[in-house]
């Protein structure tokens, strides 16, 4: 039988997940401020990426919230998840930046969607220390 695991939300792990998918949500709020018919959003180039990388991320930490707060933890794989998702938010940092200098527009959106794209990163990197038991949970 399953059983709610309340407690999930008091976790460290828990609030991280909660985080990461609200900020992923304000990533794609960001992005996809201009979506005239699906062509701002999933563009092709640097922002498509960017934007494609984010949305997957979303969907994949709404089901892995679910399955912790079913108590169907998957702790191995959510190490190599958070691993290789830091890895591509770091890939993804540095493709933002290269846009930005590179277009080198004024924008207001493009540095708070860079800010929000380094804090995924870092969630993604306390994760790994609390699923590697570096860091408290």
């Amino acid at each position: 039988m399953v059983a709610l695991n309340t407690h999930y939300l008091g976790t460290n792990r828990g609030i991280i997940k909660v985080l990461q998918i609200i900020i992923g949500i304000v990533i794609s709020s960001l992005l996809c401020a201009n979506w005239y018919g699906g062509k701002g959003c999933f563009e092709t180039g640097q922002l498509g990426f960017v934007s494609g990388l984010n949305s997957v991320i979303i969907v994949i930490n709404i089901v892995l919230f679910i399955l912790n707060l079913i108590d169907l933890g998957v702790w191995k794989l959510e190490r190599l998840y958070s691993v290789i998702s830091a890895i591509l938010f770091l890939v993804a940092v540095g493709i933002l930046v290269w846009y930005i200098i590179k277009v080198n527009d004024s924008r207001g959106w493009r540095i708070p969607t860079l800010i929000f794209v380094i804090v995924e990163f870092v969630l993604f990197l306390w994760d790994i220390k609390i699923l590697q038991g570096e860091s408290p949970n």
